[in-house]
């Protein structure tokens, strides 16, 4: 009887009732947009303004300009069959500027590398793949080794980081993040945090396991890194994700460092001058000690 009366009497009031929901749905939908849309723009002018005052403050200090790396924007798909574990179709190839060897990223983190370069495809290794391996380091800069792919302690797929010396011992959650070493992956790229110690190989060193930030099921989109900007030569990229490292940096020892305008001749120091000389005081004629008298001259002394 209630179903007969909803579809029948009460359809039209139902129909308005719904269609008024679904106006203040949309207006509520549309007014949360334009509450972020403004949030976004006032957030891009005040960082406008920030990074212009922080390329000038860097030109004043003779700071080199930060590296800036050119990105591809790819889909991946897992590739299926023996063997195929770890590896992803790449949508996009060398007509779209990508290079072998080429990073793969996302907002959270590493991802992996490109394995076979192609036209207009090309194949990729992400962490989990048995032939991926990364140079690593805590943020601190205490602890480095090399991360490769291993099944943890709960059968889940990690990475290891090994070897670490035997007085390193990083903390449980440390962020660990790309070294630089190897001139592959730049430096700064936050990989994973540590989860807990693992079994000792023996000797002095330990290893450690560490659970990425990218987890298998997020690599859907990605990121290609490109190559970076002529005339670049900074390679830190930790600053793309809000990483700070407290690592010392490493002191600039090119030759404008040391000489800031080396195209300038130095001048040549002015030839010292001479101290006038004093006048010599006169001194006063001998005389003979013996007193005149009168109607006697008298005679020079010897």
């Amino acid at each position: 009887m209630g179903h007969a009366l909803r579809s029948t009497v009460l359809y039209p009031v139902m129909a308005m009732e719904r269609g008024s929901t679904d106006r203040a749905g949309h207006y509520a939908d549309a007014a949360r947009l334009r509450a972020e849309r403004d949030s976004l723009a006032s957030f891009l002018v005040g960082q406008s303004n920030l990074a212009a005052e922080n390329r000038e403050l860097r030109s004043l200090l003779g700071f080199r300009p930060r590296l800036t790396y050119s990105f591809v924007p790819a889909e991946t798909d897992r590739l299926a069959g023996p063997g195929s574990a770890g590896t992803l179709r790449l949508s996009v190839g060398t007509r779209d500027g990508i290079h072998g060897d080429a990073v793969l990223v996302t907002a959270e983190g590493l991802v992996g590398k490109v394995w076979k370069l192609g036209s207009e495809a090309s194949v990729a290794i992400d962490w989990t793949h048995d032939r991926f391996a990364v140079a690593v380091m805590t943020v601190e800069g205490e602890t480095y080794g090399i991360a490769k792919p291993v099944d943890g302690p709960h059968g889940e797929r990690v990475l290891a980081l090994t070897p670490v010396a035997f007085h390193t011992v990083p903390d449980t959650g440390s962020l660990v993040v790309t070294s630089g070493d190897g001139a592959l992956f730049p430096r700064g790229i936050p990989v994973g945090r540590v989860i807990g110690e693992g079994k000792e190989p023996g000797g002095w060193q330990r290893t450690y396991f560490i659970r990425p930030l990218v987890a298998p099921s997020q690599m859907s989109h990605v990121l290609v890194l490109g190559a970076p900007m002529q005339g670049r030569s900074d390679q830190d990229l930790a600053s793309a994700w809000g990483v700070r490292l407290t690592q010392a940096e490493v002191a600039d020892t090119s030759a404008r460092a040391v000489a800031p305008d080396a195209a300038t001749p130095m001048a040549r120091p002015a030839p010292r001058q001479a101290a006038p000389e004093r006048p010599r005081p006169r001194r006063p004629a001998r005389r003979d000690p013996t007193p005149e008298l009168p109607g006697r001259p008298v005679f020079p002394t010897p």
